[in-house]
């Protein structure tokens, strides 16, 4: 873009003269164009006289002094004369509304760049990315961060073809990223998609390195990346972008996809370091969604599933509208219903009658009629908490011998248990334990606080003792050993309510059976874990087939679930935890 000084009535006197010869031999629309056309060439012609006379003359600052590298910074508000080359343009007024502007680094040294806000100008008019310029304008903060702004003239001085991303090697120590910003860099090599919980927010992604991120506890620490400390970002700091950015095919962008050597400006907004990519990312889908749960390899299924609030009560945890309740249950139905399970053990169900019977209804409406399903303790006291744990089972194979709920005082929502004897008395019974343990969040001001497992870290391990001790004595009174207990126990494998499980000789299926990698039902924070279990005692472990989580909540963005009205009736995203399965023989 070059911005043009002409006098005023010089080019109005050498239009009236042209146009007053003109009208005389031709129509008046032809007219029209020959006087717009002349009107650019004499333009142009002005233009380009003083582009060059600009472009030759000597600019009077560098940015290395506007931004203070190795001093200090130059004050806001001073006029300046830089020149250097437009790295990036974020022109729409949607987005960044200017573009970055670079110049050379010393002695092989870094270059050095800057942002020039520039949002009132037409998106058209803005210098395009490879362009030399120069241009006048203040020095300004944004922020606390340095840019130029209220510009006055620039001129385009060519195209610097020499222009190359500066590479940068993640993860990077704060001074080598602040000696970067603003400059273009490039990312080689693979960054991994750890977070998408601000995408449809801010249009931004978290990344890491090596992998996507665990949590400490989670035993997974061989396959866990390291955080990139780095934010992919969409040119733009507006909320709520339409269209959401950086989605595929699906209309989703998983955790665990893959960005491929990422380019763009290095810039720090709101506390991160971020890219602000200059043309599309490349990524690549390395953990698409899974179409099915794993095929069914044996004679029962047994699934646990975290509901994540479904409450009939609108406006309470869950749904706030009828509309948000009817989404909401058919994401859920429909993941249950792909789940074919003979026992379904389902949490952060609204503690009532009637809100246990309409999910029951929804179920049973969609399932074939030789898979009902009936509840177990349905009309048993389950405690005076918020949710509540179900137990339900297909009554036209199964039937429950017992049902126990855990009445101790020390669970708020009172485990569920059922020994289990396939109908014809065919094949050994078994226990089924339900259990929700206390969660990490809801800290109280002193006494069971975070000491680096969560809030309620005490309470967890009283619960664990009294499963222990219930198990003991149900033991006792069904005559067997064969128990399995299921359900969200708030606690990672290495934290301490688990490895009291463990070290009474419970068994942990999923760290048995399946791969590190894939390891996990729950995602806080961009770091994976697993808070959802399968642990069986030997005696029942003997018989177990295969563990499976079907990864259709945590790895989605939050977006696609039941509170959006766009929300489709799929599996995905009908919770914020996946589903845990176990098949036995």
């Amino acid at each position: 873009m070059i911005w043009i000084s002409v006098s005023a009535s010089t080019t109005k006197l050498r239009n009236n003269l042209r146009m007053r010869q003109i009208n005389r031999q031709y129509p008046s629309d032809l007219v029209l164009r020959l006087s717009s056309y002349l009107t650019i060439l004499l333009l142009s012609l002005a233009a380009g006289g003083l582009a060059q006379a600009q472009c030759s003359s000597s600019p009077t600052t560098t940015l290395q002094a506007i931004k203070g590298v190795g001093s200090k910074p130059l004050a806001p508000g001073l006029r300046v004369t830089v020149a250097g080359t437009v790295t990036a343009a974020f022109a729409d007024p949607r987005e960044l509304g200017g573009f970055y502007l670079q110049q050379a680094g010393l002695n092989d040294r870094p270059p050095v760049g800057i942002f020039v806000y520039q949002a009132q100008q037409a998106p058209h008019t803005y210098p395009a990315p490879g362009e030399r310029v120069l241009l006048s304008a203040r020095t300004g903060r944004y922020r606390g961060h340095i840019q130029l702004e209220r510009v006055e003239q620039i001129a385009v001085c060519g195209v610097d073809r020499s222009l190359q991303a500066w590479t940068l090697h993640l993860p990077a120590k704060a001074s080598r990223l602040r000696r970067l910003e603003d400059v273009l860099v490039r990312v080689p090599g693979e960054l991994t998609v750890t977070s998408n919980y601000q995408l449809a927010h801010y249009g931004t992604l978290r990344l890491s390195v090596g992998g996507r991120l665990f949590q400490t506890h989670n035993g997974t620490a061989a396959v866990a990346g390291v955080p990139a400390g780095l934010i992919l970002d969409d040119g733009s700091y507006r909320a709520r972008p339409r269209p959401i950015p950086y989605l595929n095919n699906n209309g989703t962008r998983r955790l665990g996809s893959e960005v491929i050597d990422l380019t763009g400006i290095l810039a720090k907004a709101f506390g991160h370091w971020r890219i602000q990519p200059r043309s599309a990312p490349r990524f690549r889908d390395t953990n698409p969604r899974q179409a099915l749960p794993p095929a069914r390899t044996g004679s029962l299924r047994i699934a646990s599933f975290n509901l994540e609030n479904y409450f009939v009560s609108l406006d309470a945890r869950g749904a706030d509208s009828n509309a948000a309740f009817e989404r909401q249950q058919r994401k859920l139905v429909a993941a249950i219903l792909e789940l074919d399970a003979d026992v379904l053990a389902l949490h952060e169900v609204e503690n009532r009658r009637r809100a246990v019977a309409a999910l029951l209804r929804a179920i049973n409406a969609a399932s074939p009629s030789g898979a009902k399903y009936l509840a177990a303790a349905a009309g048993m006291d389950h405690g005076d908490g918020a949710i509540r744990t179900v137990l339900l089972y297909r009554s036209q194979l199964l039937e429950p011998r017992s049902v126990w709920i855990n009445e101790d005082p020390v669970f708020t929502r009172p485990p569920v248990a059922a020994n289990f004897q396939r109908l014809g008395g065919k094949g050994p019974a078994f226990v089924v334990i339900a259990a929700h343990l206390k969660s990490k969040g809801g800290c109280p001001a002193h006494g069971d606080v975070d000491q680096g497992e969560g809030c309620w870290g005490k309470l967890r391990r009283r619960q664990a003792a009294a499963l222990l001790e219930w198990i003991e004595g149900l033991g006792a009174k069904v005559g067997h050993q064969r128990f399995l207990l299921v359900g969200d126990l708030n606690s990672y494998p290495g934290e301490a309510p688990v490895q009291m499980l463990l070290s009474a000789g419970l068994r942990n299926l999923i760290a048995e059976r399946l791969p590190p990698a894939g390891r996990y039902t729950y995602v806080y924070h961009g770091y994976a874990g697993y808070l959802d279990y399968a642990l069986a005692t030997p005696a029942l472990a003997e018989a177990v087939n295969r563990v499976a989580i079907w990864h259709i909540n945590a790895d989605e963005p939050r977006y696609l679930g039941y509170t959006s009205p766009q929300a489709e009736p799929t599996p995905y995203r009908s919770s914020d935890h996946d589903p845990v399965i176990v098949d036995l023989r």
